[in-house]
């Protein structure tokens, strides 16, 4: 089975080295036609560490939008039932923000240090069970490395690296994190 969420971001923007929650939060925004910033960085909190944020924030965010945001966490969860959790909330036709540790270096190779050590936010758009994998919109990746031949998204990443991911970043209590978008309040 296949499925693509109907709406999707008005553009995938490439964030710098920092901001991926942000950009995640645009992304979504400007698929319900409700995203009113310039820069992802005007989504970010004023603080003394504006790029350390968590589900809590973010899902804040897309509620005031009038977004039905949901944050949740797969920890005690089995791996199948993390992958169904997703392809459930693809099949609504929501997206899914998720938090995992980023092992991607620019040039998309996988880096074990980086899995570990970086939290990263994505968001899911869609999924394809025949090919095992699921269309993701990744802010870390250069546009030169795009795959231009998915539906959605801008990378599509198999289940099982989809998995894997979600086990590293620090800090580490943060991991399995997720943000559904149940509904549109309007």
């Amino acid at each position: 089975m296949k499925f693509i969420v109907s709406k999707k971001p008005k553009e995938y923007l490439k964030q710098g080295p920092t901001g991926c929650g942000a950009y995640s939060v645009k992304g979504i925004l400007s698929a319900y036609d409700k995203d009113d910033k310039n820069h992802p960085f005007e989504y970010l909190p004023w603080s003394w560490f504006p790029f350390v944020t968590n589900s809590s924030h973010w899902t804040n965010i897309l509620n005031s939008y009038g977004l039905n945001a949901k944050r949740e966490s797969m920890r005690q969860l089995l791996e199948e039932q993390r992958l169904e959790i997703i392809k459930t909330a693809i099949r609504c036709d929501t997206p899914v923000m998720l938090l995992i540790g980023n092992g991607y270096r620019g040039n998309v190779i996988w880096s074990v240090i980086r899995w570990w050590l970086i939290s990263h936010w994505i968001t899911v758009w869609g999924f394809d069970d025949e090919e095992g994998v699921f269309y993701i919109y990744d802010s870390a990746v250069s546009k030169k490395y795009y795959d231009k031949d998915i539906p959605t998204g801008n990378v599509k990443r198999t289940y099982q690296n989809v998995l894997r991911d979600l086990r590293g970043g620090q800090p580490w209590w943060w991991r399995y994190d997720y943000i559904s978008v149940i509904r549109s309040h309007s």
